[in-house]
């Protein structure tokens, strides 16, 4: 009777041992699978924020210094993902056309449309960003006054065009709020035929204008 009895309560101490491991076994597991990151996972806490931003920068417009200025704004979806807008602007410094009495003239226009950006190791304080720029714009060649170019704005030729702007940027976390960048990107568009109005109809400028590179200086405030 006895002998029984001590087997009994050997085969319950087994029994809580095996629970007891098979319970420290899971929460391994569980804190094994918590550390592993994953891009898209449903089970995990998915971080959202967004900002506003600034860009400064040079790009050639037919051959001209031209300076570029830009707006974005856009959703960040767990440091990785960038969705929103952005709009740019530019403006070349003017010169003499011997077609239009030598008088001043410059390249003016914007363009703007959808953003989206990729972000390596965005929760770093320094990470890589990959952004585009889909959407469209338009472009004026402009008769500039003597003493103000402001002055005397009359549109010789202006034109529509679709846009496309792959790019790269080196980013740093300043701050939780501030993120200063700077990169390059290239511009592609479609076709531009800018004509003087006269009658000779004759091309201003080459129709791939303003396909080339960028350069700028970004500025973000908001939560990454």
């Amino acid at each position: 009777m006895k002998t029984k009895f001590k087997l009994n309560v050997s085969m319950a101490v087994l029994i809580i041992c095996l629970m007891i491991s098979n319970n420290s076994i899971a929460q391994r597991s569980d804190k094994s699978s918590d550390n592993y990151q994953t891009l898209i996972n449903r089970d995990q806490n998915m971080t959202h924020g967004g900002y506003i931003g600034f860009e400064f920068g040079y790009t050639p417009v037919a051959g001209r210094n031209a300076f570029l200025s830009g707006f974005h704004t856009a959703w960040v979806i767990d440091h990785t993902i960038e969705l929103g807008v952005s709009t740019k602007g530019f403006v070349t410094n003017p010169l003499p056309d011997m077609a239009l009495e030598n008088r001043q003239y410059m390249y003016t226009g914007g363009y703007g449309g959808l953003h989206i950006a990729a972000t390596v190791f965005g929760n770093k304080p320094i990470n890589v960003s990959f952004p585009v720029l889909i959407g469209g714009g338009a472009i004026s060649y402009i008769r500039t006054g003597s003493f103000n170019y402001y002055d005397d704005f009359y549109p010789e030729s202006h034109y529509a065009y679709f846009v496309f702007e792959p790019g790269i940027d080196v980013q740093f976390n300043m701050t939780r709020f501030f993120r200063l960048s700077a990169g390059v990107s290239y511009r592609y568009t479609s076709d531009i035929y800018l004509i003087y109005s006269n009658s000779s109809a004759a091309p201003i400028a080459s129709p791939s204008i303003l396909r080339g590179l960028n350069a700028g200086i970004k500025i973000k405030f908001g939560k990454f």
